[in-house]
Formats: C-alpha cells, structure tokens, sequence
C-alpha cells in the first residue's frame, strides 16, 4: 500500500501560512551576546549554634528528688531546674546559718560589754587591766563571728552543689534523665541555649579558606530566607586531623533561625571572575526534546542552533553551553524561523 506525501511547496507554503505576515515582512531583528562578569563564589553549609550555651550538671552523685524543666522550656536566669537528694548537706547548712546568728549575738553582747566598760573606765570606776580584758573578749568575739560565718558559707556552698539552676535566661534543649533516676557527678542532667544570640559556624576546607577574600561580604541563607550578618571570627589555626580552619558568623539582633539545622554560606574568592552568558525568552525555540537559538551569520542569515539553558531568570535564560560571547542572534525565534522558510522556499 503506497502513502501519499504533499509535495515540499505545499508544506513551505502551509508553514508560511501559519507565521503572521507582519513577521514575514519585517526585518530580522538581532542582538550581539554579551557576557555579564560574575564574581566567583565558594559555598558551602555550616550548623546553627547558640552564641551561649550550656550543659548543666552536679559534681555529686545522687538521686533527682527534683526535675522542673522540660524541653522548649523558657526559663530565667538563677531559675531552679533540678535537684539532688542532698539532705546531709542541707542540715550541715541550715545548722551553719543557726551558727552564724549565735555568733552575732555574741559578737553583739561582747561590744556592749566593751562600750560599758570603756565608760566606767572613763568615770575612773573600772581599772585599765579590766578595760584591756574587755576589749580583748570583744576581739575574740569578732573573730569567732567570722569562723562561723565563713564555715556557715562553706556548708551553704556544699548544699549548692545538690542544686542545679540557670546561669543565664534562655530555652531548655534537651532533658536527660527523669525524677528519682540517679546522677553522676559530671553528667548532663539539662542543656540550655540563649535564642537572642545565635551564630553559624563552619569548618572551610584549608585549600578553600586561603582564597576567600575576608574583606568582601557574606552572604546566609536558611531555608532559602536571607539571615543579617554581624561580626565575623575567622579562627588562625587548623585542624590537624581534617585540615580544616573554623568560621563563626555571627547574626544580627532578631534573626530567629532553629538552632542545630543548615545555613548556606556564599564567600567571595580571589580567583578570576566568570562570564556568563543570557538570552531573552522571546529568542529561544522550545523543541520537544531539545531548545534552539537562531545564530545569525555575517550575511545576515539565522540557522537554527541547538544550546543549553539553565532554569528561566524573570525573562532570559542562562546560557550554559552551545554559544560564546560576541555571537550574534536572532531576537525573535519565531521571526527566524519564518525568514528561514521563506529562504528555504526560494530555492
């Protein structure tokens, strides 16, 4: 069974046929690519920190009596957060704190006695040698006052080790352990972090650190949010096990980030900067599998070319690879494509 073809003038003229005339008539326009310079950036992600955290722990072994936080908490400065079964300790300080009001007492009758006896003494009714023994008491008095006291502050300081409270106002991260589990000296019973204060820290390739400029800006992004950038500490030293040397950027008053998750990192380098090539939307022709430009010849003629392009930016499109900067293209695709018709259809 034989099929029928339209002869090639039937299909140049139905193809004409589809392009507006005012295309087919008027003179192809052109434009000469240019390529934009684009500093070089290096990125790279880095972990969101707390500019004060802490993990909170007894230097005594004992049993939670007492847990009264929980994580998200917010808590303030000098907040009581959990504490150990001390109770030993706890006498040792009240009994410390009974000591401390019987020594000024007795501190206080000692100085009565001294002014009383400085007046008799003074009226020639109490010798010198019974003066110089009441001021002798009332020394011994003072110094007994400051024993107890400082004992009574020792015994105090003892019991406060069985109490573990907030140093500074900010949010609880994590709880570990439960009430009536037992804690071990120097084990994690509570972390907290301040949220007002937060920085990304990054550890940069020492390759990669020595050609990144320090005086040029940084940019942050957090879940694709831009972040403000406030003081930079670049750290001297690296590591000797990875070869990498810490970046801390600090942020600005107000950037609400979560602390632990990515921020991305865009430092500018040293090196040459790259040139990048773009064409307007109106010049691509969008094939089935494939996009196209019309490059235009020093006679002026387009010839369809086929060309990479990276994700639409507002009306152009990246060039990533098929042409070079000084090349001149059609601005219209679709009015190239009717001149090539047209120019096909005369021979």
């Amino acid at each position: 069974m034989f099929r029928c073809h339209p002869p090639r003038s039937s299909l140049l003229a139905t193809g004409l046929l589809a392009i507006p005339l005012a295309l087919q008539a008027a003179p192809l326009a052109t434009l000469q690519l240019g390529g934009s310079s684009a500093v070089q950036q290096y990125r790279i992600q880095g972990v969101i920190q707390s500019q004060r955290s802490a993990q909170l722990s007894v230097p005594v072994a004992g049993r939670l009596t007492r847990l009264a936080a929980h994580a998200g908490q917010a808590v303030k400065a000098g907040q009581l957060l959990a504490q150990v079964d001390g109770e030993a300790a706890q006498q040792n300080a009240a009994a410390g704190q009974a000591q401390i009001a019987a020594a000024n007492a007795q501190l206080e009758q000692a100085r009565r006695d001294y002014q009383r006896s400085a007046r008799l003494a003074a009226e020639h009714f109490l010798s010198g040698a019974a003066l110089d023994q009441a001021g002798a008491q009332l020394k011994t008095a003072e110094a007994q006052a400051r024993a107890q006291i400082a004992s009574a502050r020792a015994a105090g300081a003892q019991a406060g080790l069985y109490r573990l409270t907030a140093p500074f106002a900010g949010t609880i991260a994590r709880v570990n352990g439960d009430q009536g589990a037992l804690a071990m000296p120097g084990q994690s019973i509570v972390e907290l972090y301040d949220p007002t204060a937060l920085r990304v820290e990054l550890q940069l390739p020492a390759s990669a650190y020595v050609d990144i400029r320090q005086d040029a800006p940084v940019s942050l992004s957090w879940r694709g949010q831009a972040l403000k950038v406030g003081r930079i500490e670049w750290f001297p030293a690296a590591d000797a096990g990875s070869q990498t040397r810490t970046v801390r950027i600090n942020l600005a008053a107000g950037s609400q980030p979560v602390v632990g998750e990515m921020a991305s990192a865009s430092f500018t380098t040293r090196g040459k900067a790259d040139v990048r090539l773009s064409v307007p939307a109106g010049a691509v022709s969008h094939q089935r599998e494939f996009d196209a430009v019309y490059v235009v010849d020093a006679t002026g003629k387009p010839s369809l070319r086929y060309v990479r392009l990276g994700a639409p930016q507002g009306d152009s499109y990246p060039v990533l690879s098929g042409l070079k900067a000084g090349e001149r293209i059609a601005a219209n695709a679709e009015q190239a494509a009717a001149l090539t018709i047209t120019h096909a259809g005369t021979h």
